[in-house]
């Protein structure tokens, strides 16, 4: 289905959203049906609902829930309805909008009602007497939401215009006007003690009013796009901000300080509202989810089980009930109220599995012998040596490859029939004796290689007695590695880099193979040099 999102500036509203509504046969201004000049039933009962319901609110004593919405989000008739929470029937209505109701809110005493919409007009009315008690006139179109102070004798509203409009519930006087902000104000609360008003904006700010002065008191910054809602935790210790940019943000009252960001919605999140302990943050999102957040760790909790019966679809609004066991969730298809969950923590997905080392052969460029031997070099990197037969000292030049950091050198000794015994050395026997195995590096680019890499340690698969790998890292000439009587047979040696050796791919790698052993001919006949080198990082 082509879902449709009302923009935040009013020319671009107008144009995007009577596009939408006529994709959506929403708005149909110059298509209309015969049948929309006759405007469906109203629903008796909640199960019936299937109109958008884009505000909601519960009385204090959880008496009573009202909703508002109406055939469409913009142009369409707007509704107001009082429903009866035990059983889900409607108790009344507070009909008078011409088109979509954006915001509803009752009193906390139950004695006031207030209704803001599409057509920018505000209505206060008598709750119990579901009867109009005025039109509260001083915005320039849309008001998109509103709040009462705690005592129920201020109303805030809020408007497409950038201002906020507290108004005097007693006298339906305007108190003040306060130009608030940039863009259109999207969303409005009083704290628990009355003092302070929280706005959020199309400017991506959070403000804070004092109510006595209606002058600012802070801002509070960090959101990535649009607010579209704020709520005050019922202790006034927390301030709960969300909007298009898919987060949601928690502040502490007490210092306006950042308390935690909230991330897993994948659409704009568009109503949020704390459980009566302040224990939990429930959330709302055009992406269907209604989660549960625990305020105190910011971890994400199961949300409410979806009710049967309903498409899944946008979620425009939540409200719990004050008893903290229910609550209302409406949508574009209705709404309906369903248990809130237990507290239980959604598991957190496994992390990622550690990158496992992959052995990387190189390909030597370069060889060279202090005796004069040669060696030929295949593409997989193993090195044959023939020719002059002596005390030796191979150098070989290479490159790290691309990839991740390199962790440890690996000498393969490699056995052949073209060595006497199968090798891996060409002594007579096929044993060998390597006194040291040196490595220098040099930045990637350069001509040669100055600086010393250091092992950490040296480990063989096989040692001959009082011929251990570890002595290939001292200076002795007369020590080294070697293998009888496990001749004929591959062997390795692994090097492992100290802590601190980073090696960039394309350093220039010199590696230096010293061979004293006092007959001059325990020197290597085949090997392969390889890097113990991280998988490459995954593109993001």
């Amino acid at each position: 289905m082509i879902r449709c999102r009302p923009s935040l500036l009013p020319c671009a509203a107008l144009w995007a959203l009577s596009l939408c509504a006529g994709l959506l046969g929403l708005a149909g201004l110059s298509a209309a049906r015969a049948q929309d000049a006759v405007p469906p039933a109203p629903a008796a009962n909640l199960a019936a609902l299937t109109r958008w319901v884009i505000a909601a609110d519960y009385t204090n004593d959880g008496g009573q829930l009202l909703t508002s919405g109406g055939e469409s989000l913009l142009y369409r008739p707007g509704d107001a309805t009082i429903w009866n929470p035990s059983d889900g029937n409607r108790a009344g209505e507070l009909a008078g909008h011409p088109t979509a109701v954006w915001a509803i809110k009752a009193s906390g005493d139950g004695k006031l009602a207030a209704t803001a919409g599409y057509d920018g007009l505000v209505k206060l009315w008598d709750l119990p007497g579901r009867a109009l008690k005025a039109d509260l006139k001083k915005h320039k179109g849309w008001v998109r939401s509103l709040d009462f102070s705690p005592d129920g004798t201020k109303l805030a509203t809020a408007g497409e215009d950038g201002t906020v409009v507290v108004w005097d519930t007693a006298n339906n006087n305007e108190v003040r006007t306060i130009a608030a902000h940039g863009g259109p104000v999207t969303s409005i609360a009083f704290s628990p003690d009355g003092a302070t008003l929280a706005t959020g904006g199309g400017d991506k700010i959070v403000k804070l009013w004092d109510v006595a002065g209606g002058t600012e008191k802070g801002k509070l910054e960090g959101h990535g796009d649009s607010l579209w809602a704020v709520a005050y935790s019922p202790d006034g210790s927390k301030l709960a901000t969300a909007g298009a940019d898919r987060l949601v943000k928690i502040w502490n009252t007490a210092d306006s300080k950042e308390h935690g960001t909230l991330a897993g919605h994948k659409d704009w999140v568009t109503s949020i509202a704390f459980t009566p302990d302040n224990t939990r943050l429930a959330t709302a999102s055009l992406d269907g989810a209604v989660k549960f957040w625990d305020v105190a760790t910011k971890a994400e909790q199961f949300g409410p089980a979806h009710p049967e019966g309903v498409a899944k679809s946008s979620v425009w609004c939540l409200a719990v009930a004050p008893d903290g066991k229910t609550m209302f969730v409406g949508s574009h298809t209705g709404g309906r109220i369903v248990p809130v969950p237990e507290p239980q923590l959604v598991p957190l997905p496994p992390p990622p599995a550690p990158a496992v080392p992959v052995l990387v052969a190189l390909v030597p460029s370069e060889f060279a012998s202090s005796a004069g031997a040669t060696a030929a070099i295949a593409a997989d990197g193993v090195v044959v040596v023939t020719g002059n037969l002596a005390k030796d000292s191979y150098t070989l030049k290479a490159v790290v490859p691309a990839g991740g950091a390199v962790k440890a050198v690996k000498l393969d000794a490699l056995a052949d029939p073209s060595l006497p015994a199968m090798g891996p050395g060409r002594a007579g026997n096929g044993n060998l004796v390597v006194s040291r195995f040196a490595l220098n590096s040099g930045a990637p680019g350069a001509a040669d290689a100055p600086n010393a890499v250091k092992f950490a340690t040296a480990k063989a698969d096989f040692e001959q007695g009082g011929y251990e790998a570890a002595a290939t890292l001292d200076d002795n000439p007369e020590s080294g590695w070697a293998i009888s009587p496990e001749v004929g047979k591959d062997h390795s040696v692994m090097f492992e880099l100290a802590p601190d050796v980073v090696l960039p791919a394309g350093s220039v790698l010199l590696f230096t193979i010293d061979q004293q052993f006092a007959d001059g001919t325990h020197n290597l006949g085949k090997f392969r040099i390889s890097l113990l080198q991280d998988p490459p990082a995954p593109a993001k």
